[in-house]
């Protein structure tokens, strides 16, 4: 089905170097970035929160913290204390 698309100066000598480069059409080069963009989930259907972008990588650094419920102040409390008492136990 027929599109017009009205391309920056920048972005219209990008797909006509590609082309070049692949020894395609415009309409393929342009075909096939919108295939890909629409395959990786970039056209945003479905997409939601950023925070949902984020969910494959959330939770796969521990922060070191095994409690979560304590406060950042009684976590530092309880690291300092325990290099203290390592310390005199020396």
């Amino acid at each position: 089905m027929p599109m017009t698309v009205r391309l920056s100066a920048r972005t219209d000598r990008a797909v006509n170097a590609l082309a070049r480069r692949r020894r395609q059409t415009r309409s393929d080069v342009v075909r096939d970035a919108l295939e890909h963009y629409s395959a990786t989930d970039g056209g945003g259907a479905g997409r939601g929160r950023p925070y949902d972008a984020w969910l494959g990588v959330i939770g796969v650094v521990g922060a070191g913290a095994h409690d979560r419920g304590r406060t950042t102040g009684e976590q530092f409390t309880a690291i300092v204390g325990e290099k203290a008492r390592a310390r005199r136990a020396r």
